[in-house]
């Protein structure tokens, strides 16, 4: 396993880092604990030291499953991400939040604190003046901003310092290739992409046949007309990756390790087996033919998809 810095701020994660979105349960369907603290155990083991969640997953579920799982380990070689969401937003709320987090979490501090989305009621002066506020009060180290565009980014960056972006990338979902990714390599900002396997798309397990009844049913790539192009792309990743004898799964992560301007992309893992098949995607490269041959299946894909707004959804952005 390597580790990478974020930015400028000092903070070193794992070139893999532990999703924990899908131990909140509800979107993902019910997972259980035990299963949950096993695959963040195992990859403490695995040598993954980074673990991201957020107050809004599973209603703080998710932050207190985390803080049982690290329970009387060394604090200081473990990565703790955690995100305020759009309701604590104004400044005492989300010091509030801030706070809530590190009793579930059971921590003094957090390693990375991210506004989980922009919100139009709320000034982002305000919001940025309360992570500042809590930057200097130590308790957290950094300050990151999720699903921000390129022009609110840099707004937030007019009250003070950003470390890290947490935007939705992957080989299906690639908008930020001509403006964020270059904007943060060139001003020395993390990036830690979200859905790196598009919520299972690039996995390999799914059919052209099958039907979502969960959450998937609403977002923009599960639907028709996306689809089943999309799993062409994985059939491409699935071919490659198997002259490594990897999974298409591993191959999609590793894609994104050697992407310039990703730090390390976030992966969930529901139970130990996923836990140990995301660290196989370390340790290993593709040549640079077979990089550029996946990436053009990709663009192939993503260069003819609108402008969605958000992976979750089907809404269009004008313009």
């Amino acid at each position: 396993m390597n580790y990478r810095t974020l930015g400028k701020s000092g903070v070193k994660v794992s070139e893999i880092i532990l999703g924990c979105w899908a131990m909140g349960g509800g979107y993902f369907g019910d997972v259980a604990d035990r299963d949950s603290i096993e695959a963040i155990r195992v990859s403490l083991e695995l040598g993954v030291n980074t673990f991201d969640t957020a107050e809004v997953y599973g209603r703080g579920h998710s932050e207190t499953v985390l803080g049982k799982a690290l329970a009387g380990t060394d604090r200081d070689k473990c990565v703790i991400i955690s995100k305020v969401f759009k309701h604590n937003m104004r400044h005492d709320l989300l010091i509030k939040a801030c706070e809530q987090s590190l009793r579930n979490l059971k921590t003094d501090y957090l390693d990375v604190y991210f506004l989980h989305y922009p919100v139009d009621d709320v000034p982002i002066g305000e919001s940025m003046e309360a992570m500042l506020e809590l930057r200097e009060r130590g308790l957290i180290r950094a300050i990151g901003l999720s699903n921000f565009s390129l022009e609110q980014q840099k707004e937030a960056m007019r009250y003070g310092p950003v470390d890290v972006i947490q935007p939705c990338y992957s080989l299906l979902w690639r908008y930020h290739d001509s403006d964020l990714l270059p904007f943060c390599i060139d001003n020395e900002i993390g990036v830690v992409p979200y859905s790196p396997l598009a919520q299972g798309l690039l996995t390999g397990k799914y059919k052209k046949t099958d039907v979502f009844t969960d959450g998937r049913r609403r977002a923009a790539l599960f639907q028709p007309e996306n689809y089943q192009r999309a799993l062409e792309v994985t059939e491409v990743v699935k071919a490659v990756s198997a002259r490594h004898g990897k999974t298409p799964a591993q191959g999609a992560i590793n894609w994104l390790l050697m992407t310039p301007g990703i730090t390390a992309p976030i992966v969930g893992a529901k139970n130990a087996g996923q836990a140990r098949e995301n660290v196989g995607a370390t340790g290993w490269r593709f040549t640079d033919e077979e990089y550029a041959e996946i990436d053009e299946a990709s663009r192939k894909f993503t260069d003819t998809l609108p402008r969605y707004a958000l992976f979750f959804s089907t809404e269009i952005m004008e313009g």
